[in-house]
């Protein structure tokens, strides 16, 4: 009855990262995904925080889904109707985030139906599903983290969008 058990977490370790991250710095194109967006101006928060907030509003001209998805992380009156846990979706196997079927730049319009009742909550969660399914896996896991209110950029706070994005309410 007494099986030894593992270890488990240490006291004092650090916190299980929610996903994995990119940690060094690159050139990102004019059409880079919201992940790749996110992922350089957390590292770019880390030593300055108006360089990343300025990179947040060049990148969030040229991709509308960048504001759309801080307002989705920052914004308290917007709470997410799908329901809590892990999505079951099959992720994309598109090999670079430019290959696959869509992306968030085009989909983040249908962001409307994921926090209304304006649809039947059956069509929303397979509407939910088609949206991850589609876009490419590292933004499908990211979304379906921000799904829940879980954010996996520690860097970027509500502060930096606001300086990026001053005419928003953040």
């Amino acid at each position: 009855m007494n099986e030894p058990r593992g270890r488990g977490r240490p006291k004092g370790a650090p916190n299980k990262p929610l996903m994995k991250l990119v940690t060094e710095r690159k050139r990102l194109t004019n059409d880079a995904d919201v992940y790749e967006i996110l992922c350089q101006a957390d590292i770019v928060a880390q030593e300055d925080v108006d360089k990343a907030a300025h990179g947040l509003r060049v990148f969030g001209a040229r991709n509308a889904a960048v504001l759309k998805v801080l307002k989705w992380v920052f914004l308290d009156s917007i709470q997410s109707t799908l329901p809590e846990g892990a999505t079951p979706f099959n992720k994309n196997d598109a090999p670079e985030s430019d290959l696959a079927e869509t992306s968030l730049r085009f989909e983040h319009k249908m962001f409307k139906y994921f926090v209304t009742e304006e649809v039947p909550q059956t069509r929303r969660e397979t509407m939910w599903i088609e949206l991850l399914e589609g876009i490419p896996s590292e933004e499908a896991q990211m979304m379906d983290l921000i799904k829940d209110g879980k954010f996996p950029f520690k860097n970027i706070t509500a502060k930096v969008a606001q300086v990026a994005f001053p005419d928003e309410p953040f």
